[in-house]
């Protein structure tokens, strides 16, 4: 009788625990896991779409939305660390007004299926996850402004080696394997700064005054995806034939001068004994990331005779050799560079002597360095 009396207490009083610490005794492959998501390059503040950025300068961000997702594109939801209401999965631009910053920010009651994380952000509203997977593809007109450029990532999970024992509200503990992701978001375009021109010229000047009045830019896709960041649509360029005089100075001396994005004019006088000037404002052509080789067309006056030039390539320099640039990639900045002739980088160097009715091809010189911001300089 003692012995049943002694065990029927031992059973109430193992009962009671268990009621009291429901101890999650899930197998380890089957767990819930919690979902660690750092967003170290995000500055949550305002800027100028004209202002120079500088290299490692964080991105601008307005709003963003996270999903966590697999490799077959099927979406998982989270909960708060009590799992009494889900988890905040999108951050809108008053949210952010605080100055939050999405630091380590965690998702717990993750499905153990779920395997990455991507993160959007600049489109000024929430999306569902069917919307995400069917958005548009962005247009480059749109993709000017560096305060609201779409931005993206995603990354696979990665174990952090670590675990939580999480509290539910209803006093369920569990534990939960951590899972980490540390996004980077990018633009899906390339930034090629411009702010003056510097003419080299010869010892003997071959010209007493150049007047430069318009700068445009051409060869780009008009196109590419938010998610895969593929590129499409027609190669653009207004002027076809580079050669052509006719057509050139027929597309430049437009009297309509429209206000469109890849194109400025301005009124800059370059001399011998002033070789550089800058433009008015700083000026920043955005295109999508690709392989093709972008070109500037510069138009100018070489006392007073009509004339204008055309890139045929960019380059930086590598340790201590000059390479052409063949990829522009997404995230940087290719500003143009007149090296050890001006103070600030940003001036597209011109050779005096490429300033000639047979010879209008430009090699422009630029540095390249994450948002990231890369010096280079283009050959005319």
């Amino acid at each position: 009788m003692k012995l049943t009396n002694l065990m029927l207490s031992a059973f109430v009083a193992v009962f009671a625990m268990v009621a009291c610490n429901k101890e999650d005794s899930t197998p380890e492959a089957k767990r819930l896991r919690t979902v660690e998501v750092s967003l170290d390059n995000v500055m949550i503040t305002r800027g100028l779409a004209g202002d120079k950025i500088n290299s490692g300068d964080a991105v601008y961000v307005g709003d963003f939305k996270i999903f966590l997702t697999d490799a077959s594109g099927n979406e998982y939801t989270a909960k708060v660390v009590d799992g009494s209401a889900p988890a905040q999965t999108y951050w809108s631009k008053e949210d952010l007004a605080g100055g939050f910053a999405l630091k380590n920010a965690q998702f717990h009651y993750v499905d153990p299926n779920c395997s990455k994380v991507v993160a959007v952000a600049n489109l000024g509203r929430d999306i569902t996850f069917a919307e995400y997977k069917a958005l548009a593809a962005l247009k480059v007109e749109d993709q000017q402004d560096q305060k609201t450029l779409v931005l993206y990532d995603e990354k696979t999970l990665a174990p952090a080696g670590t675990q939580h024992n999480d509290a539910a509200a209803d006093g369920t503990t569990y534990v939960a394997d951590v899972y980490k992701a540390d996004l980077v978001l990018k633009p899906r375009v390339s930034r090629f700064e411009v702010d003056g021109f510097t003419v080299r010229f010869n010892e003997t000047p071959k010209y007493n005054e150049i007047k430069i009045s318009q700068i445009a830019f051409q060869n780009y896709y008009p196109l590419t995806s938010v998610v895969t960041g593929a590129e499409s649509g027609t190669i653009v360029n207004h002027i076809e034939n580079l050669t052509n005089q006719a057509e050139v100075y027929t597309w430049l001396d437009d009297a309509a001068k429209p206000s469109v994005w890849y194109r400025d004019y301005f009124d800059l006088t370059i001399t011998p004994e002033k070789n550089s000037a800058d433009t008015p404002d700083n000026l920043a052509y955005h295109i999508f990331s690709c392989n093709e080789t972008p070109v500037f067309v510069i138009k100018l006056l070489a006392d007073g005779q009509p004339a204008y030039l055309y890139s045929k390539g960019f380059f930086k320099t590598e340790g201590n050799q000059i390479v052409e640039v063949k990829e522009f990639e997404e995230g940087k900045i290719y500003r143009m560079s007149a090296s050890g002739e001006v103070e600030k980088d940003g001036s597209i160097p011109i050779d005096e002597d490429d300033i000639d009715p047979m010879d209008r091809c430009l090699e422009i010189t630029v540095d390249v360095v994450d948002w990231a911001v890369e010096l280079v300089y283009p050959e005319f």
